[in-house]
């Protein structure tokens, strides 16, 4: 005997729909009856489609939205680092190979191990993309980050990592934003209710890694970049003042092959933060260290990284300093206390289970 309609499972062609497994359509804004109005969606035909239905994950696999992830936010333990920096910074580049290294267990000094992913699919388009760069600086290694649906961004990248004890049986939610520069050139410049919302997670990260093209600040017109870094400090320094502890802000010159024929990056970690050590990219960086040092003035944990996300094609060569920031970054995020408990108070004429809580106050 077939199923009646409503029973019959859904399908939808759209591979971003999760209205299936979790009954949100990834094309509200469109179709606000979906059931009804949407033309990708349709139910099974037929009963033999319920027996030989595949079992479907509850998650797309691909980028998340910010209400998966404040689902995730939820679990314990779970880590929110902000990857920001204007555009062409280099931060979609980083993310990915971050990614590659930790798949492939060349994971160094980082003190976990690479479990799982929500967002593989994310992922693996970005390793593909990557793969198949031709190796010339003009050309493109990932795509530039676009949001389609900005009521609905799919803009965090997730990992699940596993303690480097094998005794430590936790499972730690890594969530990496993946946003567009202009969203961040936009938020340094104005505070407006629609930047605002875009960034609402600013003040809920466990940590900050700023990217600043190092190529572009020593070329012509390397200024801009410097103005948008430093506000961008600015900025973070600001939404966090009122944060405790604070989240640490992990400043990366990337693209560092680009100069590394005229400069060397610091060989003692103490000197990382002078930009004197940095010769001239200090100099051509003058506005981002003014703000970096007020920054440090203000209490947020700062440092300063070079990294080269893919100084070769992946055939060729090793990135060079990309778990660096990861590691400050994770380290930092992992010594934070969390919050005192709330604390509510007893009435006097509590009964039952709520006057189990006395004990806990001093007689």
């Amino acid at each position: 005997m077939p199923l009646p309609a409503p029973l019959r499972p859904l399908r939808c062609n759209n591979p971003d729909c999760t209205l299936p497994e979790e009954g949100r359509c990834a094309r509200l804004s469109e179709f606000p009856e979906p059931l009804a109005d949407c033309v990708d969606l349709a139910r099974a035909t037929d009963a033999t489609a319920v027996t030989q239905e595949t079992p479907t994950a509850p998650w797309s696999g691909r980028a998340l939205i910010p209400a998966e992830v404040e689902r995730l936010l939820w679990n314990a333990p779970v880590r929110l680092v902000a990857v920001v920096g204007p555009r062409s910074a280099g931060k979609t580049t980083l993310l990915t190979s971050f990614f590659l290294q930790l798949a492939n267990g060349q994971r160094g000094a980082f003190p976990y191990r690479f479990a799982s992913s929500l967002t593989l699919h994310s992922l693996r388009d970005l390793a593909k993309k990557a793969d198949d760069w031709s190796g010339k600086p003009s050309d493109n290694i990932v795509d530039h980050t676009v949001i389609a649906d900005e009521l609905r961004p799919s803009s965090f990248l997730h990992l699940g990592l596993r303690p480097e004890k094998a005794e430590d049986d936790r499972h730690i939610d890594l969530i990496l934003t993946d946003l567009p520069g202009e969203w961040f050139t936009a938020w340094s410049g104005h505070v407006n209710d629609i930047n605002q919302q875009r960034l609402s997670f600013i003040q809920r990260c466990d940590a900050f890694i700023l990217l600043a093209n190092a190529g572009a600040l020593m070329a012509e017109g390397g200024g801009i970049v410097d103005t948008e870094t430093s506000l961008l400090i600015r900025r973070i320094a600001d939404a966090t003042q009122d944060v405790t502890p604070r989240p640490p802000l992990a400043l990366v010159f990337s693209q560092f092959d680009r100069v590394i024929q005229d400069i060397e990056p610091p060989a003692v970690p103490a000197e990382r933060t002078h930009p004197r050590a940095w010769a001239r990219l200090g100099q051509r960086s003058r506005r981002t260290w003014i703000a970096f040092d007020q920054a440090q003035h203000a209490g947020l944990p700062c440092d300063v990284f070079a990294a080269s996300a893919f100084p070769q094609r992946m055939s060729d060569g090793q990135p060079v300093g990309v778990l660096e920031p990861f590691i400050y970054a994770m380290q930092h995020a992992d010594n934070r206390q969390p919050g005192a408990p709330l604390e509510f108070p007893i009435p006097k004429d509590a009964r039952g289970l709520t006057t189990l809580r006395r004990w806990r106050e001093p007689t």
